[in-house]
Formats: structure tokens, sequence, C-alpha cells
């Protein structure tokens, strides 16, 4: 049985920037199905232009995965195998919240909801014995019998079980950005998250339980990115990188000792850091460049409202404690909550400039699908055109800011943050352009 596995394209902010990574998600469903005797092609549509239609002769499965913005995307993919009667499953972030809407547009023939490495390839088994309607599936939607069945998802236990990504059966060349003057790519060394951040839907698609790899299984991939391809640098795409102090202890030592000089960043969140300063030393000793955290606002009535169970005030604090050791700060801020005045957002700005830190991303709040946000707010949704749901566009009805308030809010953020001349041409200006190009700006 023959499977075609794409990545729909991304034509947003990140890829206009040059920040594309492999989708590391396809890639290990791509390699646990081979491990399992299937036969793989894997296309990642923002790197690759091909004819579809023709590979798609060539299969009998095409896995479709997506996120928000690029399911109209995925839905167009979706309805070109449909066309040719190929056996259509779609999954990742969105389709494994959007499932009534998939299926009552006829999109799909199954979704796999989380995790899709054991999801589907139980479902490829089945198909190849002639079963349909796979009921003992776990973490598989489809119609039966005019009904639609949702079994509940799997999260893997041992993550070390599953094989290392796919990268042998595609041109890895083909992704070209770089981090501190290295070629870089992506890796993951656990999956889960325990907080419920009310933006976010990593603790609902990845499930609560931090699942982790061991120390050992991250060196021995690790070792393949530098010796195999060449990596100088890497970015670690778990969603809190920093829970395990001495886990990342660990790591960091186990990289200084077997000479795998990378320089990496990763996620954190800023009350992980304070109180372990020694891991921070070690991490900046193993190459540690950057750390990405989600500061969001200066304003606690916000972080509440976000379920954040922060404290503002303990960013300066984080900041002093990463400038100590080298390590440069990408924040985070969300503008538009809905306890939130022009006031609260200008406060937030001045937060951001006063932290004097190295690059600042603002996005406007978005309800996603598989959040507690978008339960909240779906029906006070402006548009369920997805493409709009990127972070900076307003799409549902604020109490307090009309769409094109917050449009002006946001754009003039960016200019206040990044005024001075040095920040704006270094940080700011090809932002700024294609910004304007895309919005406008009075």
């Amino acid at each position: 049985m023959k499977v075609l596995l794409i990545n729909p394209p991304d034509k947003g902010y990140y890829y206009k920037l040059g920040a594309i990574f492999p989708p590391l998600g396809l890639f290990y469903i791509s390699s646990y199905l081979r491990s399992n005797g299937y036969d793989v092609k894997l296309i990642d549509m923002n790197v690759e232009d091909v004819n579809l239609a023709e590979l798609m002769k060539d299969t009998d499965v095409v896995g479709i995965s997506s996120d928000t913005v690029r399911f109209p995307e995925a839905v167009k993919i979706a309805k070109l195998a449909k066309e040719i009667g190929k056996i259509v499953v779609m999954g990742g972030p969105h389709p494994s919240f959007a499932i009534e809407e998939i299926f009552n547009e006829n999109l799909a023939d199954y979704v796999v909801i989380g995790e899709g490495e054991v999801a589907f390839k139980e479902l490829l088994d089945n198909l190849r014995k002639g079963e349909r309607y796979p009921a003992d599936v776990r973490g598989l939607a489809f119609m039966e019998n005019g009904k639609l069945r949702v079994n509940t998802p799997v999260f893997i236990g041992n993550l070390d079980e599953l094989p290392f990504p796919d990268r042998e059966n595609f041109d890895m060349k083909k992704y070209r950005f770089k981090f501190d003057g290295k070629p870089a790519t992506s890796i993951i060394t656990s999956r889960g998250c325990p907080f419920a951040c009310e933006f976010c839907s990593a603790s609902q698609f990845m499930g609560r339980r931090i699942r982790k790899r061991s120390v050992e299984n991250v060196v021995e991939e690790l070792k393949i990115l530098k010796n195999k391809y060449g990596y100088g640098s890497v970015i670690f795409f778990d969603d809190n990188f920093t829970l395990f102090p001495e886990r990342v202890m660990k790591l960091s030592e186990e990289m200084i000792k077997r000479n795998l000089r990378f320089s990496w960043w990763a996620f954190s969140r800023a009350d992980e850091l304070l109180g372990h300063e020694d891991m921070v030393e070690a991490m900046a000793k193993s190459g540690c460049k950057m750390l990405f955290i989600g500061f969001e606002s200066a304003n606690e009535e916000v972080l509440d409202e976000y379920k954040k169970n922060l404290k503002p005030n303990i960013a300066f604090d984080v900041v002093k404690l990463l400038k100590k050791f080298k390590i440069k700060v990408f924040g985070s801020f969300i503008i538009g909550a809905l306890n939130e005045t022009k006031t609260m957002v200008e406060k937030t700005i001045e937060f951001a400039k006063k932290l004097r830190i190295d690059i600042i991303q603002i996005s406007v709040l978005t309800p996603y699908p598989g959040t507690k946000l978008f339960e909240k707010l779906k029906d006070r949704l402006l548009t369920k055109n997805w493409k709009l749901f990127d972070g900076t566009h307003l799409v549902f009805k604020h109490p307090n800011f009309t769409p094109e308030e917050m449009r002006k809010l946001f754009i003039k953020a960016y200019f206040k943050i990044y005024s001075s001349p040095i920040r704006l041409f270094k940080r700011g200006l090809p932002f700024f352009m294609r910004l304007i190009l895309k919005h406008g700006y009075s």
C-alpha cells in the first residue's frame, strides 16, 4: 500500500522571512510507517513545487497535515485527492478539532486526532485487510453508516520507541534557514504540556502529561544532525523545553562531553528560569544562544485572563539572568485580551520596550480551534476564513476594539518598539515593509 504525505504551503510572515523548518510531525509518521513496511512519499509544499495530481495517481492513501492558517490549502488538496478517487486522511492541530466540519463537507475519509504515528499505521493495517470501519483504532474519526464515530486519541508513552524523523528520504538541503550564521534545523525532545493557557491548544493536542525522550536518545539524533547532515544550529521545538532543569542540565553536559557544539535556541517559560541559574549556565556553555519566552502582557489582569499563572514583573529578572550568560531573548506578547483597553495595550508596548530584549513578537489574540478561548468565542467569530487566523487580525467581536482599530494598534506597536534606528534596520524594517504592503498604515 502506497502512502503520500503532504504538508500544505504556508505563505505567512514566517515563511516570507525564511523561517521554514521540516514538518516534524509528518517526518515522524513517514519513518514510523516505513518501519512497518509501508511505501511512503513525503511532500513539503513549502519547499517543493510539484504536480500533486500526477503524484496522487500513483498512491493509495493521501495524508494531509494542517494547522489553522493552512487549512484552506489543505482543503484544496483534499478535494483534489477525492476527485481522483483516493482515500483521504487529514490530521494535525486544526483537523483534530474541526472533525464535524470536515465530514459535513466530505473533505476526508478519516481524521487522525492528535499524535498520528500509531493511529495512521493501525488505520492502514485495517485498510490493507479490507476493513473500512476500524472501530478499535484509537485516535481516529470517520463516518460509519451515516453516523460520525470519534475514537479517543492515543498518546505514545515511550517516545524512545519511535524511529527518528524521516530525513533520509527527503532533500534536507531544501531548508535554508540559518541561526547564528549556521545551517539550522529543528528537533523535538518531548511531547505534551501541563499548562492550560486559554489561547493555546498544545495541552489538548498533545495531552497534559509530559512525555520525555531519554537524553541518550536525543544525543543520538543530535549526532546524526551534526555528522551526517552538517547542521551547526538546532531549534528545540518542545512546547516547554526547560520544564525539567535536571534533564536540561544533563543534556547540556552530554552535548559538551560529546563535542556536539551547536548554537541552539528553545521555548521556555519565565518562571522556570528564576531560581535555576545553574541550568541557565549549563545551557549557555552547551551553546544556547536564545530563548523564546511568552511574556504576553504587562497587565496582571490580562495574564490572569490568559491563565498564564505569571506575574508580569518577573520578566525583568528573567532578562537580567539571561543577559548574564549572554543568552538572547525572543519575547512574545499578545494584545487584544477580552478585558483589555487601549491604555492597557499601550502599557504592554512600553513594558516590552523597557525590557530591552533582542526580538519582540506581537500577536493579536486569536481563538484557534482546540483552545478554551475558541470555545468561549465561537459564537462571536467575525469570520471563518482560517487564513486570517494568523495572529495579525482580530477575528472575533471584541468588546473594546473593532478589527480596524486593532489593526492600527498592532502596526503602531511595532513602530513604537522598533523606533530606534539600530533596532529598526536590524530587526524591524523588512517586517514593516511586508506589514504595510499587506495591511496599509495610517
